[in-house]
C-alpha cells in the first residue's frame, strides 16, 4: 500500500482512539510496518492535528526522517516488527482500565473468552521500565513472543 494511504490509516486509528477515551492528549502511538521499517506517529502532536506529512519513516537501522521527530516510544514498535515477522501494525494506547490493572504487575487470566484473541490462555504485563528506553522495547518483546498483546507495568496497553 502506498505511504499516504498507510499513514490516513494511522492518523484514523488515532482519531478513533481519541473517540472511545483510550488516550488523552498526544498519548499513545501508532505504527505500520513499511518497506524496511515503520511508519509511526510523530512525538508532540495532538491527533486531530496530524496530517499524513506528519508521519515518520524510521528504517530497519532506527534512523528516521531528517526534520521529524518519531513518538518517543519507537524503540518497542521497532522491537516488535524485528521479532515478529506477522505483526503489520502496532498500537499502544493509555486506555485507564488497563492502566489500572497493570499496576498489578500481574498477568490477565482467561476470565473472558476475549483473552484468547490475544495469542494465549492469558495476556502478560511487561515489567515496567522507563518509556523510550531499549530496555522497555526488550520487555515488550519478551512479552510478545507468543501473544498479540501485553500489558506495560504503569503504562497501558500494546497490541500487534
Amino acid at each position: 500500500m502506498e505511504r499516504n494511504k498507510l499513514a490516513r490509516q494511522i492518523i484514523d486509528t488515532c482519531l478513533e482512539m481519541t473517540r472511545l477515551g483510550l488516550n488523552q492528549g498526544t498519548a499513545g502511538n501508532v505504527s505500520v510496518r513499511y518497506q524496511d521499517g515503520m511508519l509511526i506517529t510523530p512525538t508532540g502532536i495532538p491527533y486531530e492535528k496530524l496530517t499524513e506529512s506528519h508521519i515518520v519513516f524510521i528504517d530497519g537501522n532506527g534512523k528516521h526522517e531528517e526534520g521529524k521527530l518519531p513518538s518517543s516510544e519507537w524503540r518497542f514498535h521497532m522491537a516488535a516488527y524485528q521479532s515478529r515477522p506477522d505483526a503489520n501494525a502496532v498500537v499502544h494506547n493509555h486506555a485507564v482500565h488497563c492502566t489500572a490493572v497493570s499496576i498489578l504487575n500481574r498477568p490477565i487470566p482467561a476470565i473472558h473468552y476475549m483473552i484468547a484473541a490475544a495469542g494465549g490462555n492469558s495476556i502478560p504485563c511487561a515489567p515496567y521500565a522507563t518509556f523510550g528506553t531499549r530496555e522497555l522495547s526488550e520487555h515488550v518483546a519478551l512479552a510478545l513472543k507468543n501473544r498479540k498483546a501485553t500489558l506495560l507495568q504503569h503504562h497501558g496497553l500494546y497490541r500487534l
